[in-house]
């Protein structure tokens, strides 16, 4: 198992190294003036950044960029007039908390939703479950998004505890005392992610939940006279889940992203949010930072996707000292 996560963390190391080289390329070589922008550091003068990034070279000035980002420096966001560590370290927290309750909600509503179509498989029930999860997943995020604004602020759910539900902001204008005052500017948000990642998730439940139910383990727990919740939940499920840990290192990326357009359609501050707004500013050292980011948690995303598969299931480990 040593020598798995060894060569997983080799492997990972080099999709890191590969993430920043293919950022600095794609930055380099774009139209306009963004090299000066891209190495700029500091105080600096983006007209003498350029100029030096010509006499330098593409060779050197890659060097010199790799050299900043070991030292944890991303450059500066003139636009902003502030480091661009800051920048995205003040939004990343509000990234997370929507990603993190996003993928909750996600793994709550498609395991249950997955669960309840195969015990059901062949019915009205899974039939229309099954028309909406491919409805909810061909649906890009930010029309979801604005679909719940339309219900939940000034729609038909707008009564009663829903009405506290915000469409825009992380928090109250005056600050917030405690926790429980940002839960009416994430619930939302949150959803949209949850709805849309959710639906694939269900359909990958309920394709590995009527095949193990036809296993002839399942069939012999049955026959003991095991009680059908007990054989869904303690048996099928179990054995299910191992496969949707491979989807780990596919959904945390898709909720980064997704929290781009869903940041936007909510107004809310974030990562995502201040990709945008550096987009429209020519902000370079903002999307380069943005982007970096971005690659870097898919490449830990993925890592630790491929650990966890390999300790649920040992065999991996084995296949590969094989």
């Amino acid at each position: 198992m040593l020598g798995y996560v060894t060569r997983r963390l080799g492997v990972a190391a080099l999709l890191a190294f590969g993430v920043a080289t293919l950022t600095f390329a794609l930055l380099w070589w774009a139209p306009g003036d963004s090299r000066g922008a891209l190495l700029l550091s500091g105080f600096g003068d983006p007209v003498t950044s350029t100029a030096s990034a010509e006499v330098e070279g593409p060779l050197q000035s890659y060097a010199d960029w790799v050299g900043r980002l070991f030292r944890g420096d991303l450059g500066y966001s003139e636009t902003q007039n502030r480091p661009v560590g800051r920048v995205l370290g003040d939004a990343l927290p509000h990234t997370l908390a929507l990603s993190s309750v996003g993928l909750l909600l996600a793994a709550l509503l498609g395991v249950g939703t997955g669960v309840l179509q195969a015990a059901r498989a062949g019915s009205r029930l899974d039939r229309a479950l099954a028309v909406l999860t491919v409805v909810l997943y061909s649906a890009p995020s930010f029309w979801v998004g604005l679909l719940l604004i339309r219900l939940f602020v000034g729609g038909p759910f707008d009564r009663g505890p829903f009405s506290a539900l915000q469409m825009s902001g992380v928090g109250p204008p005056g600050g917030a005392v405690g926790w429980i005052d940002y839960v009416p500017y994430l619930v939302l948000p949150a959803l949209t992610l949850g709805l849309v990642l959710g639906a694939g998730i269900a359909r990958f439940t309920r394709a590995n939940m009527v095949e193990i139910l036809e296993q002839e383990y399942i069939r012999a727990a049955r026959g003991r006279g095991l009680g059908e919740l007990r054989v869904l939940f303690r048996h099928a499920l179990r054995a299910a889940l191992i496969p949707l840990i491979s989807l780990l290192g596919v959904y945390l990326p898709m909720l980064l992203t997704g929290a781009v357009f869903v940041e936007t359609v909510f107004e809310r501050t974030g990562v995502g949010w201040e990709m945008v707004r550096a987009i429209q500013r020519q902000d370079i050292p903002v999307v380069a930072g943005g982007a970096l980011l971005f690659g870097f948690v898919t490449v830990v995303a993925n890592l630790v996707a491929d650990l966890l598969y390999g300790w649920a299931d040992p065999r991996i480990g084995d296949a590969q000292r094989g």
